[in-house]
């Protein structure tokens, strides 16, 4: 099995949660590759199977997100996405739409692994490649804020071939405010599995995205 993880927080090698995450399912005979932001303009030696977001000359037209991207966490970019102006945050969405879909192309895989609900689901969605995302209460609170954002962050939640919750809490919630009962009907409907995130999760990742990838060739 392929699969395309994709962070919102820094994926620079070799001490993040995605980065982790990959070689642990690569232990379990995965094809794992990786795409995120990157901490640094340029990575210093190309990776193979990584693929780094550079959004630091992007950013370079407000303080706030350019202290997001150097900060490197999921919810610091998550929370300067929902205050830039829209012409910047297009100028973001396109660059991170051609590394994703490069990603994509290059890695061919089976189901995206998308952790945090935000900018990165979305385009992971417009790919046509199965997806499931890791949500978490947070992503729901700062995607609120933002009118646009709660629109896309919806619609890209609603589109997921697999939901994975934090907690009980960010379940009820995705439930009875992101999820609505138009969308799907109940034999459709995506069950919302709960686990939180971490470096040691790779089993857990590979069985909720076979899980998706099923449910998606049952669909077809």
């Amino acid at each position: 099995m392929r699969l395309l993880l994709i962070d919102h927080g820094c994926c620079d090698v070799p001490n993040t949660r995605v980065h982790h995450c990959r070689e642990h399912l690569e232990k379990l005979g995965v094809q794992a590759s990786a795409c995120g932001p990157s901490s640094i303009s340029h990575l210093a030696s190309h990776q193979p199977g990584l693929h780094g977001i550079h959004l630091h000359d992007v950013a370079a037209a407000s303080k706030l997100f350019l202290r997001a991207v150097q900060d490197g966490t999921p919810i610091a970019l998550l929370e300067a996405l929902a205050t830039i102006s829209p012409s910047l945050l297009g100028l973001v969405r396109e660059t991170a739409r051609q590394m994703v879909a490069e990603a994509v192309d290059a890695n061919l895989p089976d189901v995206i692994f998308v952790f945090h609900a935000g900018i990165l689901t979305d385009l992971a969605i417009e790919t046509g490649v199965p997806v499931v995302v890791h949500v978490s209460f947070s992503d729901l609170v700062v995607a609120g804020r933002n009118g646009f954002m709660r629109q896309r962050v919806t619609a890209a939640i609603a589109s997921c071939n697999g939901i994975v919750a934090t907690d009980a809490d960010t379940a009820q919630a995705l439930r009875q405010e992101w999820l609505s009962d138009d969308v799907h009907s109940p034999d459709e409907q995506v069950p919302i599995v709960i686990w939180p995130p971490s470096p040691n999760s790779a089993a857990d990742i590979l069985a909720v995205c076979q899980c998706a990838l099923s449910r998606r060739q049952y669909r077809a």
